[in-house]
């Protein structure tokens, strides 16, 4: 079962986590995480069925808007994905084809018909920094955040991977071993500074990868659609009232808090010089290994 994890700190940072298995995960994961996970394990998957797996503020939605396109054939917003690790299986499997789900959880916790090659999954990566002042940022607009405290206090407890789905360090070695070792075809990889400097081909890339076929003005059309400066100026207007109430169910926001600036590099506007090369002197020793290289600014 589940264990309660709550870290605090003398200059009264919180930090509220549930621990099943040795890994961290948000509260809002239903009942003893345990039964939610083995329903999971055994969910009936579609072939058409999408996933799109990121650590948080790593660009999922961002992911999931562009592939709900290319799915649905549509340069249309329609919300927000429906998560694997709040959602009943109950609900999910009544949703119609195609069907796009997310998750923070890593390639162990997908349903075993997507491990064993069924769907497609798109995973998504981010520079550990720009995450981070991401996700603090979306913590502050939530209602009733599984952190509260400072900017100072959430860079202890994240450079210290505890944090909600525990570290950003571990994830991505979580996906590199599956990268490593996963033997089926259904999975493509991405890093958002890339897809930031080329979005065009991406979506090309991301479309192939899908089995779609469109004209190049379509994939044009949703590469404008789907660039930051474009969403956060009209999605708000599109996206009907009812496929925002679970954000508005957590925020007071007036516009979905999930898209922001989404810049590459805007994490030189929160961390301190003394931050910056504290984190720099952790991340040059647990990356030493890895073979994924991420651009900065």
């Amino acid at each position: 079962m589940c264990e309660w994890i709550e870290e605090t700190d003398s200059e009264g940072n919180y930090l509220k986590t549930k621990k099943y298995e040795g890994k961290l995960y948000v509260s809002l994961i239903p009942g003893n995480i345990k039964d939610h996970l083995e329903r999971l394990e055994n969910m009936e998957i579609r072939d058409d069925d999408t996933f799109i797996m990121s650590y948080p503020k790593s660009g999922t939605h961002w992911v999931f808007t562009i592939t709900s396109m290319l799915r649905t054939g549509k340069s249309s917003y329609i919300g927000s994905p429906h998560f694997l690790d709040y959602n009943d299986v109950d609900i999910l499997d009544k949703l119609p084809s195609p069907r796009l789900f997310a998750s923070h959880m890593t390639f162990d916790r997908l349903p075993r018909q997507a491990r064993e090659g069924k769907g497609k999954v798109f995973v998504v990566s981010r520079n550990p920094k720009d995450v981070a002042v991401s996700l603090y940022l979306f913590l502050t607009k939530l209602k009733k955040a599984d952190f509260s405290g400072s900017w100072e206090g959430f860079v202890k407890f994240y450079t210290e991977g505890k944090m909600l789905y525990g570290s950003w360090f571990q994830t991505l070695f979580d996906w590199e071993k599956t990268k490593a070792t996963n033997k089926e075809d259904n999975v493509m990889y991405l890093i958002y500074e890339d897809m930031k400097q080329d979005l065009l081909s991406y979506v090309t890339k991301m479309a192939s990868f899908l089995g779609v076929t469109y004209d190049k003005p379509f994939l044009e059309e949703v590469t404008d659609r789907c660039t930051f400066k474009t969403m956060v100026k009209t999605i708000i207007d599109e996206i009907k009232p009812q496929d925002q109430d679970f954000i508005h169910k957590v925020s007071d926001e007036k516009k979905l808090p999930i898209y922001r600036k989404g810049e590459v590099g805007d994490w030189k506007n929160h961390f301190t010089v003394a931050q910056n090369e504290a984190f720099d002197r952790i991340y040059d020793g647990k990356m030493r290994d890895s073979k994924c290289k991420f651009r900065f600014e």
